[in-house]
């Protein structure tokens, strides 16, 4: 066989490098063994496996319901506002929800009596209810 014939790959993991030459049919082959034996040393090469597959996210983002609890808490919603002015507020400060994610959250704040709502259908107008006039919702720091 010729020179021509082969394939030749490198393959790193850690600090080993192994270069690898074998015909075209034998090459899957002959990477998986040189994984598999570099594998089985990384123990000893005191080398330890992070799936790259997995984020590790140490903060998780607040949800819409949190961010419009902050928006109440902040006075925001002591002028009664609409659907689309929370979406362009939350948008401003960087949180792009759309508008029926925001609507959801919106009713559950009605629901809680936290906010109230008034009008018709797709014209709603959204305040703080008055009897949460000087309260705050705590929001927990491991939702934020």
């Amino acid at each position: 066989m010729t020179e021509q014939e082969k394939i030749k790959i490198e393959v790193t993991i850690g600090p080993a490098t192994v270069r690898i030459e074998a015909p075209p049919d034998k090459v899957e082959e002959a990477v998986k063994q040189v994984i598999s034996a570099l594998k089985a040393s990384l123990p000893q090469l005191k080398i330890e496996e992070k799936p790259e597959a997995k984020e590790v996210r140490t903060r998780s983002l607040p949800t819409c319901s949190i961010l419009i609890k902050n928006l109440v808490n902040e006075g925001w919603f002591d002028k009664p506002r609409t659907l689309s002015e929370t979406v362009q507020e939350l948008a401003r400060r960087g949180y792009n929800y759309d508008s029926t994610a925001v609507s959801h959250s919106l009713l559950d704040l009605v629901r809680e009596r936290i906010l109230t709502r008034e009008g018709s259908p797709r014209r709603y107008i959204y305040y703080r209810t008055e009897q949460t006039t000087g309260a705050t919702y705590e929001v927990k720091s491991s939702e934020l």
